[in-house]
């Protein structure tokens, strides 16, 4: 049973799908990008968000036709109780995985900014139990933090670049489409995958308020977030060329370090980037860990997830230390978002629509018979 303090509002759901979207990955999103669909990033960033904007309607569509079920229990209704599971725990995985690969990517950046002689494990631990504290009270407060947090993430990354729009160079966009087509469409089939973090659709439907608005609040969020990176990934690549931009591992920490306040009162405009991305790792991975908690609950059939939160914190701390270094984390990430990623937000969405059109026109014959 769900109760009415877990219900989120439109703005809520709106908001908590950006923040969620918005995670560790916008540091190398603009590296990521050049290395795809080169001087054609910013076209590669608005047809991927659109294609990813497509098939989080399409999730969000499937969800609708089962208002009070998460995916755990409609799909059972359209691939087989036994298929329903072992996707289930696959998609529960998934949701764990990442978690896991952005508390260390975070737990990386923040030991070679921030806290230089902090290991990574209490950096990681820190992170996990604060979050985990907030997945506990279910998905109400983690949208009620990702308002919070939302200006404060998303206001000063827009101001800070304002000085170095004089450095932007429109050359390095000029001239448009000069990518070979097949690189082009495999430029933006992968820049799609920088808007993974709307899966969460197949679990929060059922908590969402009037779920008959979700196809105007999943147009909001992304119409806000493909702006938002398109913003940033203009800036860097606009400052340091496609060329260069691809080769950096960070490059938006490397386009602040450029930027010159006068008279600014913080001396290191970097470590200021890197406490506001702590904000959207947090919303990212709480947002993630309270849809693989929420899973698992609907698998066991348990009452509630609350007791289930603990329990998964030493299987994501024992995960995020697998990778060797911030390099490997990286290649894991790859891994993730051309396999697990390219199965849950394209070819299952895909699967799901064609059964339940099968199921629907099976149930018209029946009751015409």
């Amino acid at each position: 049973m769900i109760k009415n303090n877990d219900k989120i509002s439109e703005n809520q759901t709106t908001i908590l799908l950006f923040t969620t979207i918005l995670g560790a990955g916008i540091l190398s999103l603009s590296s990521d990008v050049a290395q795809s669909a080169g001087p054609d990033s910013l076209i590669a960033l608005l047809l991927g968000g659109i294609i990813a904007l497509f098939f989080a309607r399409l999730i969000g569509h499937i969800a609708s036709k089962f208002p009070t079920e998460t995916f755990v229990e409609y799909s059972a209704k359209l691939v087989t109780k036994p298929v329903s599971v072992i996707i289930s725990i696959i998609l529960t995985g998934y949701f764990l995985i990442f978690v896991s690969l952005d508390l260390r990517i975070f737990a990386d950046v923040s030991k070679a900014y921030l806290l230089n002689n902090t290991p990574v494990e209490i950096i990681i631990l820190t992170l996990m139990f604060t979050s985990g504290y907030v997945v506990r009270y279910g998905i109400e407060p983690i949208s009620r933090m990702s308002e919070i947090l939302f200006p404060i993430m998303v206001i000063p990354l827009l101001l800070i670049f304002l000085p170095s729009i004089a450095d932007v160079d429109l050359s390095n966009f000029l001239p448009i489409l000069r990518t070979p087509p097949l690189e082009l469409l495999k430029g933006i089939l992968n820049t799609t995958y920088s808007f993974v973090g709307f899966e969460i659709l197949y679990v929060i439907f059922p908590y969402i308020n009037k779920g008959e608005k979700l196809k105007k609040c999943i147009n909001v969020s992304f119409a806000a977030i493909i702006l938002f990176y398109m913003y940033i990934t203009f800036y860097v690549i606009g400052i340091f060329g496609y060329k260069e931009t691809r080769l950096q591992l960070w490059p938006l920490l490397t386009v602040i370090k450029s930027i010159n306040f006068p008279g600014f009162f913080i001396e290191s405009l970097e470590s200021l980037v890197i406490a506001i991305w702590t904000f959207a790792v947090f919303t990212t991975i709480s947002a993630f860990q309270y849809a693989a908690v929420l899973s698992i609950s609907k698998l066991i059939k348990a009452r509630e997830h609350t007791y289930l939160v603990l329990p998964t914190i030493p299987i994501i701390y024992l995960m995020a230390l697998i990778p060797d270094s911030i390099v490997e984390a990286y290649k894991f990430v790859k891994y993730v978002s051309d396999y697990l990623a390219l199965f849950f937000i394209i070819i299952l969405p895909i699967l799901l629509y064609i059964l339940m059109k099968i199921k629907n026109k099976e149930g018209k014959n029946n009751e015409n018979n």
